[in-house]
Protein backbone atom coordinates (compact mmCIF):
# COMPACT_ATOMS: atom_id res chain seq x y z
CA UNK A 1 0.00 0.00 0.00
CA UNK A 2 1.61 3.27 -1.26
CA UNK A 3 0.05 6.72 0.55
CA UNK A 4 1.17 10.27 -1.00
CA UNK A 5 0.53 13.15 1.43
CA UNK A 6 -0.13 16.38 -0.55
CA UNK A 7 -0.14 19.56 1.40
CA UNK A 8 0.11 23.61 1.31
CA UNK A 9 1.42 25.90 3.69
CA UNK A 10 1.77 29.47 4.18
CA UNK A 11 3.16 29.92 7.78
CA UNK A 12 4.56 25.96 8.21
CA UNK A 13 1.27 25.12 10.29
CA UNK A 14 -0.21 22.60 7.69
CA UNK A 15 3.33 21.22 7.15
CA UNK A 16 3.58 20.29 10.70
CA UNK A 17 0.35 18.80 10.46
CA UNK A 18 1.23 16.78 7.66
CA UNK A 19 4.32 15.54 8.93
CA UNK A 20 2.20 14.28 12.23
CA UNK A 21 0.05 12.32 9.85
CA UNK A 22 3.16 11.03 8.33
CA UNK A 23 4.42 9.92 11.19
CA UNK A 24 1.27 7.65 12.36
CA UNK A 25 0.54 6.12 9.24
CA UNK A 26 4.28 4.70 9.29
CA UNK A 27 3.27 2.96 12.95
CA UNK A 28 1.20 0.71 10.57
CA UNK A 29 2.79 -2.02 9.39
CA UNK A 30 2.66 -2.46 5.39
CA UNK A 31 2.47 1.17 4.26
CA UNK A 32 4.70 3.28 2.43
CA UNK A 33 3.97 7.14 2.83
CA UNK A 34 5.82 10.01 0.75
CA UNK A 35 4.72 13.45 1.41
CA UNK A 36 5.39 17.02 -0.45
CA UNK A 37 4.42 20.39 -0.65
CA UNK A 38 1.87 20.96 -3.86
CA UNK A 39 3.85 23.09 -5.40
CA UNK A 40 6.98 21.07 -5.36
CA UNK A 41 5.30 17.94 -6.94
CA UNK A 42 4.33 16.81 -10.27
CA UNK A 43 1.08 15.45 -10.29
CA UNK A 44 2.12 12.89 -12.69
CA UNK A 45 4.29 10.63 -10.31
CA UNK A 46 0.97 10.43 -7.79
CA UNK A 47 -0.61 8.15 -10.55
CA UNK A 48 0.98 5.23 -8.87
CA UNK A 49 -0.01 5.62 -5.22
CA UNK A 50 -2.74 3.60 -4.15
CA UNK A 51 -4.25 6.44 -1.48
CA UNK A 52 -3.62 10.01 -1.33
CA UNK A 53 -4.08 12.61 1.62
CA UNK A 54 -4.94 15.99 0.39
CA UNK A 55 -4.06 18.94 3.29
CA UNK A 56 -4.69 23.09 3.13
CA UNK A 57 -5.02 26.20 5.72
CA UNK A 58 -8.17 28.36 5.84
CA UNK A 59 -8.16 30.71 3.50
CA UNK A 60 -11.16 32.95 3.69
CA UNK A 61 -13.30 30.06 5.34
CA UNK A 62 -12.06 27.99 1.70
CA UNK A 63 -9.28 25.95 1.47
CA UNK A 64 -5.88 27.66 -0.35
CA UNK A 65 -6.70 28.43 -4.03
CA UNK A 66 -2.81 26.32 -4.41
CA UNK A 67 -4.23 22.92 -2.92
CA UNK A 68 -7.92 23.80 -5.15
CA UNK A 69 -5.89 24.34 -7.74
CA UNK A 70 -3.48 21.38 -7.42
CA UNK A 71 -6.46 18.89 -6.55
CA UNK A 72 -7.87 20.58 -10.16
CA UNK A 73 -4.73 18.65 -12.16
CA UNK A 74 -5.32 15.49 -10.23
CA UNK A 75 -8.78 15.51 -12.25
CA UNK A 76 -6.38 15.57 -15.77
CA UNK A 77 -4.65 12.34 -14.60
CA UNK A 78 -5.50 8.35 -14.42
CA UNK A 79 -5.39 7.69 -10.74
CA UNK A 80 -4.66 4.40 -9.53
CA UNK A 81 -6.05 5.67 -6.15
CA UNK A 82 -9.17 4.32 -4.50
CA UNK A 83 -9.30 6.50 -1.59
CA UNK A 84 -8.44 10.35 -0.31
CA UNK A 85 -8.50 11.89 2.58
CA UNK A 86 -8.69 15.56 3.59
CA UNK A 87 -7.01 17.52 6.25
CA UNK A 88 -6.70 21.08 7.12
CA UNK A 89 -6.12 23.98 9.53
CA UNK A 90 -8.52 26.90 10.65
CA UNK A 91 -7.53 29.89 13.35
CA UNK A 92 -10.74 31.01 15.21
CA UNK A 93 -12.99 29.52 17.35
CA UNK A 94 -12.91 25.97 17.91
CA UNK A 95 -15.06 23.52 15.56
CA UNK A 96 -15.11 19.73 14.97
CA UNK A 97 -15.01 20.21 11.31
CA UNK A 98 -13.43 23.60 9.98
CA UNK A 99 -15.54 25.05 6.95
CA UNK A 100 -12.48 25.20 4.71
CA UNK A 101 -12.38 21.29 4.96
CA UNK A 102 -15.62 20.71 4.53
CA UNK A 103 -15.58 22.53 1.35
CA UNK A 104 -12.11 20.75 0.30
CA UNK A 105 -14.43 17.34 1.47
CA UNK A 106 -17.04 18.64 -1.72
CA UNK A 107 -13.84 19.49 -4.08
CA UNK A 108 -12.01 16.65 -3.61
CA UNK A 109 -15.53 14.70 -4.54
CA UNK A 110 -16.87 16.64 -7.09
CA UNK A 111 -13.33 16.56 -9.23
CA UNK A 112 -12.64 13.11 -8.32
CA UNK A 113 -15.71 10.76 -7.69
CA UNK A 114 -13.96 7.75 -8.48
CA UNK A 115 -12.31 7.54 -5.10
CA UNK A 116 -13.65 6.95 -1.69
CA UNK A 117 -13.53 9.71 0.33
CA UNK A 118 -12.20 8.55 4.32
CA UNK A 119 -13.70 9.86 7.23
CA UNK A 120 -14.33 11.63 9.13
CA UNK A 121 -11.60 14.18 8.43
CA UNK A 122 -9.32 16.23 10.31
CA UNK A 123 -9.48 19.74 11.26
CA UNK A 124 -6.68 21.49 13.51
CA UNK A 125 -6.99 24.40 15.31
CA UNK A 126 -4.19 27.05 14.99
CA UNK A 127 -3.05 29.94 17.08
CA UNK A 128 -3.96 33.02 15.08
CA UNK A 129 -3.28 33.51 11.30
CA UNK A 130 0.54 32.45 11.44
CA UNK A 131 0.04 29.97 14.53
CA UNK A 132 2.05 28.07 15.95
CA UNK A 133 -0.64 24.62 15.97
CA UNK A 134 -2.63 24.69 19.35
CA UNK A 135 -1.95 23.24 22.22
CA UNK A 136 -3.67 19.28 22.21
CA UNK A 137 -3.81 19.13 18.56
CA UNK A 138 -1.06 17.85 17.33
CA UNK A 139 -2.07 14.16 19.08
CA UNK A 140 -5.21 14.07 16.58
CA UNK A 141 -2.63 14.44 13.81
CA UNK A 142 -0.80 11.05 14.82
CA UNK A 143 -4.29 9.78 15.60
CA UNK A 144 -6.08 10.62 12.39
CA UNK A 145 -2.82 9.06 10.39
CA UNK A 146 -2.76 6.01 12.38
CA UNK A 147 -6.72 5.83 11.56
CA UNK A 148 -6.32 6.64 8.17
CA UNK A 149 -3.30 4.03 8.14
CA UNK A 150 -5.48 1.07 9.52
CA UNK A 151 -8.31 1.99 7.27
CA UNK A 152 -6.42 1.38 4.30
CA UNK A 153 -4.72 -1.91 5.62
CA UNK A 154 -7.89 -3.32 6.66
CA UNK A 155 -10.88 -1.51 5.09
CA UNK A 156 -13.55 -3.04 6.65
CA UNK A 157 -12.43 -1.31 10.08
Amino acid sequence: MKVFIIYDSKYGNTKNVAERILEGIKQVEGIEVEISYATEVDPKIITSYDALIIGAPNHMASPSLTMKKFVDKLDELNLNAKNVAVFGTYSGRARVTDRAVKKMEKIVGKTLPNLNLLQPSLSVKVKGVTGPVAGGELPKCLDFGKRIGNKLKNPKI
